[in-house]
């Protein structure tokens, strides 16, 4: 009997390699088919950070409007001077710098912007100085924009020493802001420069020019536009929109806007409408492959496969890259008198 039994029992069986080498396939078709999904769905939401960052921008700038009635200024002093208008020397003891400056007690940054206040009421000067050149060097060239506030000197590599004020201020310009980094931005956490409140969204100078300029022929200097003055509908004009915090070797700011933040108004300080770019590679004209078109400072940027904006409204939505030219300069200009196309 014991041997009948013996004989009748099973023996467990393992897994042969043929079929081990089957499971191991099957696992990896799943994988496979798992991981674009997973990635889609890591996008979506980072584009959904992304779209809150700017509808954020766009919620501040109309509690800014309400409690001030005008929108901040694009760059310079708020609120401007009579007839000297926003320039640093109108006000010296006014927080200067770029239009997220103005913005910060309305996007949970307040301290910070009383920071600047108290310190530039204190000893007004909108600018930081040299105090001392180094012994034996003559001054001959002054750099003086978007943070890279150096001297030159012949014959000497070295700066002098500074007295630094407002923006100017370590503490302030090296303090990082979530809100301004979307993150699919492949430029945002690499950018050499991360100091000045380094930003992935753009501020559409267009809708922010109120046409009063001092001087006239310096549209930079121009004193903020009011809702009022966007006749063409708050619905129908863009505020914000996306771009590479880092573009063609040049950070993109937002407390000292001018230069490399350029979104309506071109390094030589002439309004534009310059069609946006769907994810650029992020390199340089000279490091730009053949018959690419790399990242250009001069336009807003999407790592998206449409543009997410804020129009003047307070809402956000996608751009796709096929609107027609025409639309887009439509979008971008507050008082044209042109209605949107169907492809908006």
């Amino acid at each position: 009997m014991n041997v009948l039994r013996a004989k009748f029992r099973r023996t467990p069986a393992g897994f042969t390699l043929v079929e081990l080498l089957v499971a191991i396939a099957i696992i990896g078709v799943l994988v496979a088919l798992l991981l674009p999904a997973v990635q889609a769905a890591r996008e979506a939401a980072r584009r959904m950070k992304c779209q809150n960052n700017l509808k954020q921008l766009a919620l501040g700038t109309h509690e800014f409007h309400e409690a001030n009635g005008s929108l901040p200024t694009f760059f310079g002093i708020y609120p401007p001077v009579g007839n000297c208008g926003v320039r640093s020397g109108c006000n010296l003891a006014a927080p200067y710098g770029g239009w997220f400056l103005h913005l910060l007690p309305y996007v949970e940054q307040n301290n910070l912007h009383q920071n600047v206040a108290d310190e530039v009421r204190v000893v007004p000067r909108n600018a930081r100085i040299t105090l001392s050149a180094p012994t034996g060097c003559r001054t001959v060239a002054d750099r003086d924009y978007n943070g890279n506030h150096t001297r030159s000197y012949t014959s000497c590599d070295s700066p002098g020493t500074y007295e630094e004020h407002g923006i100017w201020v370590m503490s302030v310009r090296t303090t990082p802001f979530a809100l301004l980094r979307c993150p699919s931005d492949p430029t945002a956490q690499k950018g050499v420069i991360s100091n000045w409140g380094i930003t992935s969204y753009l501020a559409n100078y267009n809708a922010f020019d109120s046409g009063v300029r001092i001087p006239a022929n310096q549209p930079l200097w121009t004193n903020p536009s009011r809702f009022s003055q966007i006749t063409d509908g708050l619905s129908n004009t863009l505020l914000f929109a996306e771009g590479y915090a880092y573009c063609d070797g040049f950070p993109r700011i937002a407390l000292h806007s001018w230069y490399y933040h350029n979104f309506g108004l071109d390094w030589y300080q002439t309004p534009n409408t310059t069609m946006f770019q769907t994810a650029p590679p992020a390199k340089t004209k000279l490091q730009c492959p053949p018959g690419r078109e790399c990242c250009d400072n001069w336009r807003a940027q999407t790592p998206h496969i449409a543009m997410n904006a804020a129009l003047a409204d307070g809402s956000v939505r996608s751009v796709f890259r096929e609107i027609s030219q025409t639309t887009w300069d439509n979008a971008l200009q507050p008082n044209d008198g042109n209605a949107l196309s169907n492809d908006w």
